[in-house]
């Protein structure tokens, strides 16, 4: 059988990784057919050497690498593309690849480049919210695509291993399943925990016998700084890509904080996740699994989506006391899957 499938995921990271239930999903339901994914330069190590993508393509934000690939996806001839981002340069993409057949959501004037469409969410109310890797792949069951449990699905390669545990080595991890990683900055300032309740939280997981891993991204390496000087012992991860990320997390005994990248990495490989919730939407971001439980602030503008607000009290709100208590009680009854895939370990049941 002739003809690539593309499959279109610029970024960020925890959606890279929502998406790869989606990917799992056009790769059985294409049999024969070689799966292609793009993605960001810096997202492109977690893809790689994963079951079922036959390449992936790493795109970088310059007009030059957009013509490159875009060169790269028509020598493939795909018989169908994929847009899963649905910004104008993904759907340009998928549109000029050559395609026969071109998929998107259904997302205002980026609808035209698409052939055919669905909707961008199907929630069931105004209060319920539809999963984030279920949006995604029920875009690839509609192209096409097998059904398959819409979890993150990322086996752990040899490659992510070694880079993850040297990572914990450097960060001076010597028992990662007991150590708990706290995040506490968000992609959006108002889904960051302030560091003083961080600090807290750290002090009251190491009382508990839970040594403390920081994660953040370059950018907060500042702030990861002033955390391990207010909660003294903290450790701080230094991990070179986002497949030494995935790696490190792994055999970690949880990810606790603020909804965020290495919290959907956590899911994928069945590490149990506590999460606290403002601006965003639980049940969007949060499988149906009890590995993985979350707190949510009970003020009337929850959930407003707001990447900046004037007042910023909902993350503030929840106290790190209250916070440890409800981390260390999720911690008693939410064990760890045994596999290097939490889709292996619940595929069935999902």
């Amino acid at each position: 059988m002739s003809g690539a499938v593309v499959a279109l995921r610029l970024r960020a990271l925890g959606d890279v990784t929502l998406a790869t239930a989606a990917f799992h999903s056009l790769a059985e339901g294409f049999p024969g057919r070689e799966l292609h994914v793009v993605t960001e330069k810096p997202f492109a190590p977690l893809l790689q050497d994963q079951p079922g993508i036959a390449r992936v393509w790493a795109l970088e934000r310059t007009t030059w690498s957009t013509l490159q690939i875009l060169r790269t996806l028509r020598s493939l001839r795909p018989a169908v593309a994929i847009d899963f981002f649905g910004n104008p340069r993904s759907a340009l993409l998928a549109r000029l690849s050559g395609a026969k057949r071109v998929w998107g959501f259904d997302m205002r004037a980026r609808a035209r480049f698409y052939d055919h469409t669905v909707p961008r969410v199907a929630h069931a109310s105004d209060e319920q919210r539809e999963y984030a890797a279920a949006s995604l792949l029920r875009l690839a069951r509609a192209a096409g695509g097998a059904a398959v449990p819409a979890f993150p699905r990322l086996v752990l390669t040899e490659r992510a291993r070694r880079t993850g545990a040297e990572a914990l080595a450097r960060a001076g991890v010597d028992a990662p399943e007991r150590t708990v990683a706290l995040v506490a900055a968000g992609s959006w300032a108002t889904k960051t925990w302030p560091l003083s309740h961080a600090a807290v939280l750290a002090r009251g997981l190491r009382a508990a016998g839970h040594p403390v891993l920081a994660i953040g991204s370059e950018a907060e390496r500042g702030a990861l700084a002033r955390l391990s000087a207010l909660a003294l012992g903290t450790l701080t991860l230094r991990a070179p890509d986002v497949a030494a990320l995935a790696g490190a997390i792994a055999p970690l005994r949880a990810v606790v904080g603020t909804d965020s990248g290495p919290r959907h990495l956590a899911v994928a490989f069945g590490v149990p996740t506590y999460t606290w919730f403002g601006p965003a939407h639980p049940g969007a971001w949060t499988p149906e699994d009890p590995r993985h439980a979350y707190w949510r602030t009970s003020l009337p503008c929850r959930a407003c989506e707001r990447t900046t607000c004037p007042h910023w009290n909902c993350l503030p709100a929840l106290s790190p006391e209250e916070a440890t208590e409800r981390v260390l009680a999720h911690l008693s009854h939410a064990h760890r899957s045994s596999g290097t895939s939490s889709v292996d370990d619940r595929g069935a049941g999902a």
